[in-house]
């Protein structure tokens, strides 16, 4: 028997790793793209400084070395601009908006708790360079980045950092990402012909919530920048009866998605806004504003405002227009997290949500919409449920167009439509397509001489439930989009206590140890019946070896002498499965708690220094081992992960343990086996949580340590009572022990002896 389980085993393992072998042939990893055709003599070492660590995103920002195109473009200059600023006390985000489409190229988070957890080395700000013969021309520099209070301007030419030359816009993103945040370099750069040097202190990469995507197979696009496309763009579908063309091109001559706007500057430093005039005496305008707080909203300083303005000077212009909604969320967590959908779907990394008023959020997997398996590829926005926003959902943020509700301004809008953005990753990482949703326009009449406004409102934030409420149609808000499955009654209350044990103590993975003492004192009573049982179990082990070799060729009759005996002795053998059933929905809520809740993400074990368990919602990663290991083991979407973990391995050995103190022995060779199948299932459950959160593995830890603790401090057996009965404790819970009294005789006679 023993044998054959061994069997089983070693050719169901063999059977696996030939399919990750065949999978890996058959689907080799692409190679890494190619540098910009600029510097291409430095391109190998380049490419090697920029390749991401092995447990980064496929799909990642584009640094200030990626973004500039390489050719110079035949259009007007590219310019940009920022509303918002990297001072939390000044703002809750930067925004940096280009002429490009008039779109929003990036979002920054200003809060000091949403950082990049990929990306550890110092930051200056994203400078959109730009080579010139004299070095990089900067783009555009936020308001208190680093970039900012070290007194660099958009227009300066740096030509060193750090003492070296920064030739083009890749040397400069070398030099950086060899530093880490609160270093000092010197920046020389150039400014109206004058030679200046200053020192700039680098910080932390803050969080893109919105930002340009580079990705394996970058779409390039036609100014030569590779990335996919921007966010919140404009086109229109149709004008005075002109279509736009199948293949998604723009109707010739009305080109707005990718050309460049003008920018119109204003006196307000709160807006900006873009204008593209068209033939025919059509034009369209775009201003982005940041939204006016309100006193007392909970969602203030995560939003943006979007103003559309169509206005037709000749005649009057029949258009039908699109608005894209937002690109790149953040793909953090993508290797060891599943997202959870309403419908028992799989779910990617970012899907799009749309809701309409009166109905829950509905989730396109962009799974679906990368094979373009779509139950509905767009769906009708009626005057009965008007649409509340349309999006892009993630596992911590969400990003979201918010038509207008009232007033004017009211969007006239005909359908919501689920989009791919850019290309589809590789089989293996499918679950990384960028999406987007797009918003199509009712059929408009401009007037001449006058204009059609539309406005929208934007989030993008954090998924924080109250916040979320914030945003969208009244009952009708972006709250639902945090969803914890079906075991949300049980994840919702752990992540209060959570919260009010961190209000107190301030670190999360204390206020875990103190939810499992809750836990586990509430659940005391199981717990210690449990044990009480896993020792009858034991006690009855030699009479019920004895019943199995007096009746062991007649099934029927052992069965009843054994339920006799548990009777007699009220040994009820389910006794010991019910803690574990208690335990299935707090494991499953904690575990939607630490996947979800964005409170803990980022969430240290002991200081955001150490890099190991810096995050209780992830994996505590102590060593990256992908160059030591196939890839089938330690690619991301490999059985192991780039990372070795050693909390999931303490907490095997810990279940190891306490199955050892619970497992009454073996009354036969056949049990034998199959205690020895339970040991080699827990190296297999090991590889089911290697991927776990920390925080996860944290409580099962402190649970195993708590379930030891009561097994060993729990009495074996007390003084005899009556009838020679021995009891555990005051309760006179009953414990056989005339088979216990029997084996002390016998060692003792063999001693002896």
């Amino acid at each position: 028997m023993e044998r054959r389980y061994i069997q089983f085993f070693v050719v169901s393992l063999a059977i696996v790793v030939a399919t990750q072998a065949l999978q890996a042939w058959l689907f080799p990893r692409p190679p890494a793209p190619p540098v910009a055709k600029a510097g291409a003599e430095n391109a190998p070492a380049a490419a090697a400084a920029a390749a991401p660590p092995a447990a980064t995103m496929a799909a990642r920002t584009v640094d200030d070395a990626e973004e500039t195109p390489a050719v110079e473009s035949a259009q007007a200059p590219r310019t940009r601009r920022t509303l918002g600023s990297l001072d939390p006390a000044a703002s809750r985000m930067l925004v940096t908006l280009t002429s490009r489409g008039a779109a929003v190229e990036r979002i920054e988070l200003a809060d000091d708790r949403f950082h990049d957890q990929d990306d550890r080395s110092g930051y200056l700000g994203h400078l959109a360079l730009e080579r010139v013969a004299e070095g990089c021309r900067i783009g555009v520099v936020g308001p208190s980045t680093p970039a900012a209070l070290a007194g660099l301007v958009a227009g300066d030419t740096i030509v060193k950092v750090a003492d070296r030359a920064a030739s083009e816009p890749l040397a400069v993103a070398d030099i950086l990402r060899r530093t880490k945040p609160g270093d000092r370099v010197a920046i020389e750069f150039v400014r109206d012909g004058a030679t200046k040097v200053v020192e700039a202190q680098l910080a932390r990469r803050p969080l893109e919530v919105v930002r340009p995507e580079f990705r394996t197979d970058p779409v390039i696009d036609a100014d030569g920048a590779r990335h996919d496309p921007l966010s919140f763009r404009f086109a229109l579908e149709s004008r005075d009866g002109r279509r736009r063309p199948e293949s998604g091109d723009e109707i010739p001559g009305h080109e707005l998605a990718d050309a460049d706007w003008e920018v119109v500057d204003g006196a307000d430093p709160s807006a900006v806004r873009f204008r593209r005039a068209l033939p025919g005496g059509l034009t369209v305008e775009k201003e982005y504003r940041l939204a006016a707080p309100a006193a007392g909203a909970p969602g203030d300083g995560y939003g943006l405002e979007l103003v559309v303005e169509l206005r037709a000077a000749g005649s009057d212009a029949a258009v039908v227009y699109t608005l894209d909604g937002p690109t790149g969320l953040p793909t953090e967590g993508w290797w060891y997290t599943q997202r959870v959908a309403r419908d028992w779907g799989s779910l990617a990394v970012r899907d799009v949500a749309v809701r309409f008023v009166g109905n829950q959020s509905a989730i396109i997997s962009g799974l679906k919409i990368a094979d373009g398996n779509l139950d509905f590829p767009a769906s009708t926005i009626g005057d009965a449920a008007p649409l509340s926003f349309a999006g892009v959902d993630a596992l911590y943020f969400a990003a979201a167009l918010i038509p207008a509700r009232d007033g004017a301004g009211v969007p006239a809008l005909a359908e919501v439509k689920p989009l791919r953005v850019g290309d589809v990753p590789p089989a293996a990482r499918k679950k990384l397509v960028n999406v987007t949703a797009r918003l199509v326009s009712r059929d408009l009449v401009v007037p001449a001489g006058g204009g059609v406004t539309h406005r929208y409102g934007i989030f993008a934030g954090p998924k924080r439930p109250d916040l979320l409420a914030a945003y969208g149609a009244a009952g009708a808000g972006l709250d639902d989009l945090v969803y914890y499955g079906w075991f949300g009654w049980v994840a919702r209350p752990m992540i209060a206590i959570l919260h009010a044990f961190h209000s107190v103590i301030g670190n999360y993975g204390i206020a875990i140890l103190l939810l499992t003492v809750v836990v586990r004192a509430a659940m005391f009573p199981v717990s210690r019946k449990q044990a009480i049982s896993s020792q009858k179990m034991q006690a009855l082990q030699p009479e019920m070896k004895a019943i199995n070799e007096k009746y062991k060729d007649d099934a029927v009759k052992k069965t009843q002498a054994t339920q006799e005996l548990w009777k007699k002795h009220d040994y009820n053998p389910m006794g010991g499965c019910l803690l574990v059933f208690l335990q299935i929905p707090i494991f499953m809520g904690l575990y939607r708690s630490l996947a979800t809740d964005v409170e803990l993400r980022q969430a240290p074990l002991f200081s955001t220094a150490i890099r190991w368990c810096s995050n209780l919602a992830a994996p505590d990663m102590l060593w990256d081992w992908s160059k030591f290991l196939p890839s089938m083991l330690s690619a991301p979407e490999g059985w192991l992960g780039p990372f070795l973990n050693v909390f999931p391995l303490f907490t095997i050995g810990l279940f190891l343990w306490q199955q050892k103190l619970m497992m009454p022995p073996a009354m036969d060779e056949q049990q034998r086996v199959q205690q020895q199948v339970m040991n080699y299932m827990m190296w297999f459950m090991a590889l089911m949580f290697f991927k776990v959160p920390s925080g996860l593995c944290l409580y099962f830890i402190a649970s195993s340590l708590w379930g030891i603790a009561e097994r060993l401090w729990l009495p074996k057996t007390l003084p005899a009572g009556p009838g020679g009965v021995r009891v555990v404790d005051a309760a006179s819970e009953p414990v056989v022990g005339a088979a216990a009294t029997a084996a002390r005789e016998k060692r003792q006679a063999r001693k002896r002896r």
